[in-house]
């Protein structure tokens, strides 16, 4: 879908206004200023508004969704992982409650890109699943998530899918009134949580500014049973785990917080804007077995990300409809606190700039060519610096393009790219010393998908992939203890590049009385990278490898880097029922269910922390200011996890939302909820999580909060 700037229609009149800073007295003062000012000096702008500059709607998009509005605010959790998890096909990479990362139709890691705002977050997500992401749901009006050729524009390596986070951080549209904003307050009962954020949107002649503030605080979470599972750790590590915890998660507590200030200058065709955020967050790391619960054995991140974005656009007429240029400059850094002194810390500097020409050719025939290039330098200092030094930089060229012809659209897509690997000698204990190799990757990627509207509402989507992902730095040259993840990680300087070819087939049936949907689809993937668990071990005090543990507190598990073929199959499926009734409103009933099977064929193995089979059903009903829905979901056990890892249980989980609007003078409007996560209080490991073993999820949890727009 092209960008349009819209001119007002003529006499529409434009109330002039201000948004402030972060600091609450500054917004203050803000406001008062913009409610004095008198509507007779309100500006008729001759100028131009964005009505949309934003890549195609999820709706035109193969393989695409979008959580916004209610069931953005009914689903939004303590992390991105959560709050897609309910999502088809998408489950969360939980590691400890500060942390849960998505997981696309098994695909994780490198493999699903995690965006902000259309752009890389280039924080260390990537590097290991303990480090949290720092795309904030809390102030976003939308979170996409993309299958398909739509990923393409993102990278190749996006072979699982891309999530984006998307908070108008640069107004992108001249607001509609002087000033509006959101203020939303909630309290979690599960480890007495308190949320919180402000969001003030403005705008004055051609100027349009933003600013928003979040923050999140949480003491220890409240599990049902005990923390470790210790007959996982007697099968895992050979041992009996003699310390645990019950009914508390210790170390589990956390305190976030951000702040972003932007704005946007309205010329002519032309957009100019840039945005600065700062992030901040705390988070423990459960304790591993054999380790204290509640003493002072406590390992945490401390976390500060930095970031710039900028955004220069002009929108043209005729077969051009926009040139865009995109920029972001991250300066991430985190701290790995050991019994309260600093081991580690590890810094990500990443500039990421695109430029983009969006075309059309008559009404059948349009897209997007563009031009990617990504410097990234990397670093680690400390105990724990299982990763060298590196430095990346990677430029592409890509192109996605569609075609209308009646009832059917076209979609096609094709990447190169070209990624360069520098990376530092690393030091070992006893003054050994490795070096590594510089490597340089040309990697491309091709999708294609055909979308048939057979009727009004009945659709079929076929779609294929070819899909290269070159080795990110951490699958090449980890090599070291790694606490925080209690294992010794192990990496492969010789990795080839991934090659996926894949191929999805989807159905969907939509009226006002009935939805089906359903997708099966199929990854064949040589060259594989995952990480396998070894039947050995690393003793932390005699600094060698065992096959046998000596002390829990003191024993890694070795986890390698390999390559193999991989196959994934899977499915998604949901049925939905609509109907309306005098007592309870519009209702909707649904079932769903969903599933992937991964093999790594050649060495007669399963791949490693797969989602298990999952299946469920929801109740939704809506009258008149009151909505709400009930949600039960059964994950079936996991009796495939891989080459030296533990199964993990079944278990079921119930949660609820209740919603009150109520509009308010002034075309205010306050929002009031209830949102409960794991009713019954079960048991629930995470077939996914690294920490499954040691730390199970939440347990009950009810959260009352407030939201006021005006």
């Amino acid at each position: 879908m092209s960008s349009r700037f819209v001119r007002p229609h003529p006499g529409a009149i434009r109330r002039p206004g201000i948004a402030g800073s972060l600091s609450l007295l500054l917004l203050t003062a803000c406001c008062r200023s913009a409610i004095a000012q008198d509507v007779a000096d309100a500006i008729e702008l001759p100028a131009i508004r964005v009505e949309d500059s934003r890549p195609p709607d999820a709706a035109n998009e193969a393989g695409a969704s979008r959580l916004r509005g209610e069931a953005l605010r009914d689903r939004k959790g303590a992390t991105l992982g959560e709050t897609v998890g309910d999502e088809a096909g998408v489950h969360n990479a939980s590691f400890g409650t500060g942390v849960g990362l998505p997981v696309i139709r098994g695909l994780s890691g490198a493999r699903v890109k995690v965006l902000s705002n259309g752009g890389g977050t280039h924080d260390a997500t990537t590097f290991s699943p303990d480090h949290a992401s720092t795309a904030d749901t809390a102030v976003a009006d939308s979170v996409r998530i993309l299958r398909g050729p739509a990923t393409i524009r993102y990278g190749g390596g996006a072979i699982g899918g891309v999530v984006d986070v998307a908070d108008e951080r640069i107004p992108t549209r001249l607001p509609q009134k002087a000033l509006s904003g959101a203020v939303d307050l909630g309290y979690n009962t599960n480890a007495s949580e308190r949320i919180s954020s402000l969001r003030l949107d403005g705008g004055r002649g051609p100027f349009a500014l933003h600013a928003s503030a979040s923050s999140r605080d949480r003491g220890d979470a409240r599990i049902a049973g005990c923390a470790v599972d210790d007959d996982a750790v007697q099968q895992q590590f050979g041992l009996i785990n003699t310390r645990n915890s019950c009914g508390r998660l210790y170390n589990s507590d956390a305190r976030a917080a951000a702040g972003t200030l932007g704005g946007s200058l309205f010329i002519g065709n032309a957009l100019l804007g840039a945005a600065v955020n700062n992030a901040s967050n705390d988070y423990g790391i459960p304790p591993a077995p054999g380790h204290s619960h509640g003493g002072d054995d406590r390992v945490r991140i401390v976390m500060d990300n930095r970031r710039v974005d900028t955004r220069a656009e002009w929108l043209g007429e005729g077969w051009l409809q926009s040139l865009r240029y995109t920029g972001a400059h991250v300066d991430y850094r985190h701290d790995e606190v050991d019994q309260g002194a600093v081991a580690t810390t590890f810094r990500n500097k990443a500039i990421e700039q695109r430029i983009e020409l969006e075309h059309t050719f008559g009404e059948h025939l349009g897209g997007t060519v563009g031009v990617h290039h990504t410097r990234r330098d990397f670093s680690a200092l400390g105990v724990e610096a299982f990763i060298p030094q590196t430095s990346m930089r990677s430029s592409a060229l890509y192109a996605t393009q569609h075609v209308d012809i009646s009832s059917l659209r076209f979609e096609l897509g094709w990447r190169g790219e070209m990624t360069r690997m520098e990376a530092g000698d690393r030091e070992l204990a006893g003054g050994f010393a490795v070096s590594f190799p510089r490597r340089r990757i040309n990697a491309q990627s091709t999708s294609a998908s055909l979308r048939w509207q057979a009727a009004d509402a009945l659709s079929f989507t076929v779609s294929a992939a070819h899909a290269e992902r070159a080795p990110e730095i951490h699958e090449l040259y980890s090599l070291g203890a790694h606490l925080a993840t209690r294992t010794y990680d192990l990496g492969d300087p010789g990795l080839n590049k991934e090659g996926a070819r894949s191929i999805d087939l989807s159905a969907l049936y939509e009226d006002a009385r009935l939805r089906a949907a359903v997708s099966v689809y199929a990854n064949d993937v040589s060259n594989y990278i995952f990480q396998r668990s070894e039947a050995f071990f690393y003793d932390t005090a005699e600094e060698q490898f065992r096959f046998a543990c000596v002390r829990l507190e003191e024993c890694l598990q070795v986890v390698q880097y390999a390559q193999s073929r991989a196959k994934l199959r899977g499915f998604e499926a949901e049925l939905a029922l609509k109907w309306a009734t005098s007592r309870f409103g519009d209702v909707e009933w649904s079932v769903f269910a969903d599933a992937v099977r991964a093999r790594l064929p050649v060495l007669d193995e399963d791949v490693p922390r797969m989602p298990p089979l999952r299946l469920g059903t929801q109740l939704a009903a809506r009258k008149g200011a009151w909505s709400g829905r009930v949600r039960i979901t059964r994950h079936a056990a996991q009796d495939r996890p891989g080459a030296n890892e533990t199964a993990s249980d079944g278990y079921t989980l119930v949660g609820a939302n209740l919603n009150h609007v109520r509009p308010l003078d002034g075309g205010r409007t306050l929002t009031l909820y209830l949102k409960a996560r794991n009713l019954l209080n079960a048991e629930a490991r995470n077939p996914v999580s690294f920490l499954r073993s040691f730390s199970p999820e939440p347990g009950r949890s009810v959260e009352a909060g407030l939201s006021l727009s005006f």
